[in-house]
């Protein structure tokens, strides 16, 4: 039962992330959408793989695959972000700047 709710959850988040991807204005804000919720989809979807799958091979796969993505999708979200920015010649913003609603001021 756990597992199955799991699932929906997991399924859920997948298709919020694809969402965002579609409705998302920029690159910048696709891009969380597209890290940070296929990755909490798949910490649900592996959690409920091993509720389902009580043998240690298949523990062991979920702990493995967790651990890569939860890995390379912060390192690669990363990575294109800062691709991105190069590309687009962003700077960050000053502190304080951000309240006052002038990027960089």
């Amino acid at each position: 039962m756990i597992s199955e709710i799991l699932i929906l959850l997991g399924s859920l988040f997948f298709l919020i992330a694809s969402i965002g991807l579609w409705r998302l204005p920029d690159a910048f804000a696709r891009l969380h959408a597209g890290t940070k919720a296929a990755s909490l989809g798949v910490l649900l979807l592996l959690l409920a793989a091993a509720l389902r799958f009580h043998d240690a091979g298949s523990l062991m796969m979920v702990g493995a695959t967790l651990l890569l993505v939860f890995v390379t999708a912060p390192l690669g979200g990363h990575a294109i972000a800062r691709r991105l920015a190069a590309r687009e010649a962003i700077r960050p913003m000053k502190s304080g700047s951000a309240a006052r609603g002038r990027p960089g001021a």
